[in-house]
């Protein structure tokens, strides 16, 4: 049965829209974060529209800070959407299951626009994501479009082409397909360089811990899943289909110990691609915080940002909140870096040691 998905869209009884945050929710509600308000007048900088209503973007900026200024909007004026959650230990963005009103699935809307796209934006993604699937072997039916356009609330001047591919086979061939296209210089795909890759670079150091040169690095070497095509921003996020995910919202219990920064080596990256971003570590030491009180094993990103960074044999370093978990079906004790979380106050990072010799 086809569940809530990662990059999914769900629409609230107050016409509030939220974006779905991975494959895993509770029995009772889904985890999202708020993205557009309808008749939102703030100091958003520009504003989308659909059947006449307007809609203000109230997530400031892609980032747990981003998110957590949003939980303030509802707590103020939709509290029942934030709850203490106890399984993560966190206050959270939950929306409950009886106050959706509509579920926008990514890849019903994409069969509409092949069918009939309406706008010169809807006729590019089309003939994007036909690209893609052509290039990588992937059936259309993997595919589907997310954002702006997946609400019909899309900007023809500046809105990105958000793509989203379901399944890890269809995935990992997606990935390979795009780097090939991205060397070949009649493809209309390419990586930001030059003005556009220091203009990206200077947008994320604002909000992320990182510096220049990294945030350089990381765009034109590896953020495969983000580019231009035809000189316009778009954007794939793999997304696991519901038989490859077994785990459920209640199995694990996590409990907060601190900030850490730790240096680790990747021994399995298979997830990375993911959100959220798992990588498996091992010979783990701690550079500054406190110390696990488990085996520390992984390290988690609900950063889109560090997601497929590191490699296994990869050393990295990673600053976030340390927990620890306790796996309620199989037994298993560990602690885990998570990055993406309030409590690093955007101060958290993943950074493969290699970026230093380059």
């Amino acid at each position: 049965m086809r569940g809530f998905r990662d990059r999914d869209f769900i629409e609230s009884i107050e016409g509030l829209f939220f974006c779905v945050i991975g494959n895993i929710h509770p029995r009772d509600r889904v985890i999202a974060y708020l993205k557009y308000v309808p008749q939102l007048k703030s100091t958003i900088r520009v504003k989308w529209s659909r059947h006449g209503v307007m809609y203000g973007r109230i997530l400031p900026y892609y980032s747990a800070m981003g998110v957590g200024k949003t939980m303030e909007f509802l707590k103020e004026h939709y509290s029942s959407y934030v709850v203490f959650d106890r399984y993560k230990s966190i206050e959270m963005i939950e929306v409950p299951r009886d106050r959706v009103k509509h579920h926008y699935r990514p890849e019903e809307r994409l069969m509409e626009i092949f069918a009939e796209p309406t706008d010169p934006l809807e006729e590019l993604a089309k003939e994007l994501v036909s690209k893609l699937s052509s290039e990588a072997r992937v059936s259309l039916s993997n595919f589907g479009i997310t954002g702006s356009l997946l609400l019909k609330i899309h900007n023809l001047a500046y809105s990105d082409i958000d793509v989203i591919v379901y399944g890890r086979t269809s995935s990992l061939k997606l990935r390979e397909a795009l780097k090939k296209l991205y060397s070949d210089e009649n493809s209309g795909f390419s990586l930001p360089k030059g003005d556009v890759l220091e203009a990206w670079a200077s947008d994320i150091i604002k909000i992320h811990s990182l510096t220049l040169r990294e945030a350089m690095l990381l765009y034109s070497k590896y953020k495969w899943n983000r580019g231009l095509y035809k000189n316009r921003q778009f954007s794939v996020h793999p997304v696991k289909l519901e038989h490859e995910v077994s785990e459920e919202w209640e199995q694990k219990v996590h409990k907060p110990l601190g900030v850490v920064e730790v240096r680790a080596r990747v021994i399995d990256s298979s997830d990375s691609i993911f959100m959220p971003a798992t990588y498996l570590v091992e010979n783990a030491k701690v550079i500054e915080g406190t110390k696990p009180t488990k085996p520390l094993i992984k390290i988690v990103s609900y950063e889109g940002l560090y997601i497929d960074l590191a490699e296994p044999g990869d050393e990295v370093i990673a600053r976030g909140k340390l927990e620890e978990v306790e796996d309620r079906v199989t037994g298993e004790e560990f602690c885990q870096v998570t990055i993406g979380t309030f409590e690093a106050g955007g101060r958290d990072y993943l950074k493969p040691l290699k970026w230093f010799s380059q």
